[in-house]
């Protein structure tokens, strides 16, 4: 017994193939799109900004609990304006420094600190003095790629 096909019926499994051999294509190419756009490992860097000292108390909430979704976070704060106050050595001293302990650089507006008559005995130890805040924040977020949060 022989079985023939009609041109018609020809074009149509011939269709039939071709439609699943790019369905199978373009399954396997998503799958493979969705590797490559798969998200990437990345370097955690976040300046935190105070210039308010009603906001250290949120950025050390802040900060604590981004070490705790990011362990590995290369993490500063930037404190200027009437911020400075709050790297003096007193009431932020113990979160400052249990937060230096995991790494955090706590980072002082030098003109800042004079517009605010405070010596640089007086802050936090281990606080880094740099000439300006803002030049600091601007260095950070175009030079080291360090995303720009203000509590």
């Amino acid at each position: 017994m022989t079985f023939t096909l009609s041109n018609r019926a020809l074009s149509l499994v011939f269709a039939a193939v071709l439609a699943c051999a790019a369905l199978a294509l373009g399954l396997s190419s998503q799958v493979s799109h969705a590797q490559a756009t798969a998200p990437a490992a990345f370097e955690d860097k976040v300046v935190y900004h105070v210039d308010d000292p009603a906001a250290m108390r949120l950025a050390l909430g802040n900060i604590g609990n981004h070490l705790v979704a990011s362990p590995g976070a290369k993490i500063s704060l930037v404190a200027n304006g009437k911020g400075i106050t709050t790297l003096v050595a007193g009431e932020y001293s113990k979160p400052i420094a249990e937060l230096q302990a995991k790494g955090v650089r706590f980072v002082a507006c030098n003109n800042s600190m004079k517009g605010f008559d405070i010596e640089p005995s007086k802050l936090v130890p281990g606080a880094v003095i740099v000439p300006a805040g803002v030049a600091e924040l601007s260095r950070l977020q175009v030079v080291e790629h360090y995303a720009y949060i203000k509590p």
